[in-house]
């Protein structure tokens, strides 16, 4: 098919003055806005820290960016969307444990492939997971926890939000380290799993930081251990799992921006250079903190890195439990 002369004019003019061919199809200029596609509803901590990215990226590299929520089977929609447009640079996903890790357990088979569908472009973030106690327990340490559980197995009851999910794994590698036995009880999300613990319906959980903190402040319920890289400003007497002496509780939750794989080199770099500017940035810097999130600056290949080393590490942790989900 012959292309229009004025095509070839155009072609001509650029070589003429040196101009290069856009090198990705949403480059600024190129009049094609970037999405980044959330698999949570929004108005969520996850929500929130996208439309953050997207502000400061559509500043940096002058051109649009959009979030597209698209929630609802663990991620999975989200995915299969974001694979299913060009590889061109123009769709993104905020790609999180729960859909680069944790569904290879709880989906089977998953029908996508984390390590090979997907190509990293930035990491982003690591919220910190606390456990707590209900105050009637008694538990105000994580060794009274462990000595209650191997006198009683399986009679000590623990909420999470749902089979599979890292509020429930978390506690499953816990208890492989400790030798305890706990009885799980699944909740439809963390503010359910949390009102549970609070009410004394169950007696522990390890919800997020940032959901567990008005909780903890309000004295109804109790830290026993931060499943962090360091202690928390707002609970400087609560240990760390290192600290505790467990081993490959840091960085639980992470969260970071993939691209379908194919997408063009250039891209990736100019929206990884991008990602890091927002991370360096001071205001953004404090704003996640104050919302118990950790920036976590670094190479692109990180979030391949901590994919293949959670999928080790999670397999390990859950053994032979049925996590499928009904």
């Amino acid at each position: 098919m012959r292309k229009p002369a004025n095509h070839k004019i155009a072609v001509s003019l650029a070589i003429a003055f040196g101009v290069a061919a856009p090198s990705w199809a949403c480059e600024p200029g190129s009049g094609r806005p970037i999405r980044l596609v959330v698999s949570q509803q929004a108005g969520g901590s996850t929500d929130t820290l996208a439309r953050m990215w997207a502000e400061r990226v559509a500043r940096e590299i002058g051109t649009t960016v959009l979030v597209e929520n698209r929630a609802g089977a663990g991620g999975i929609i989200a995915a299969k969307y974001v694979l299913s447009q060009p590889a061109d640079g123009c769709t993104l996903f905020l790609a999180g444990v729960s859909q680069m890790v944790l569904n290879k357990f709880t989906y089977k088979p998953l029908p996508y492939k984390p390590e090979s569908d997907f190509v990293p472009v930035s990491m982003l973030a690591t919220v910190p997971f606390v456990l707590v106690a209900n105050p009637q327990t008694g538990f105000r340490t994580l060794k009274e926890l462990t000595e209650a559980a191997k006198a009683k197995p399986d009679t000590i009851n623990y909420s999470s939000s749902g089979n599979g999910n890292s509020t429930h794994l978390v506690v499953e590698l816990l208890q492989k380290q400790l030798g305890i036995r706990l009885a799980h009880v699944p909740y439809r999300g963390e503010p359910d799993g949390l009102v549970s613990t609070v009410s004394g319906d169950t007696q522990v959980m390890a919800p997020v930081l940032s959901t567990a903190l008005p909780q903890i402040k309000a004295r109804k319920v109790v830290p026993l251990v931060l499943f962090a890289s360091s202690r928390a400003p707002e609970m400087p007497d609560v240990p760390t799992a290192a600290e505790a002496g467990l081993k490959g509780f840091e960085d639980i939750g992470w969260s970071g921006i993939a691209a379908r794989a194919g997408t063009p080199p250039a891209a990736i770099k100019t929206l990884h250079a991008a990602s890091q500017k927002f991370l360096a940035d001071e205001a953004v810097v404090a704003k996640l903190k104050a919302m118990q999130v950790m920036p976590m600056p670094g190479p692109s290949g990180k979030l391949m890195e901590l994919t293949v080393r959670d999928t080790a590490k999670w397999q390990s942790a859950v053994g032979d439990l049925d996590l499928s989900a009904k």
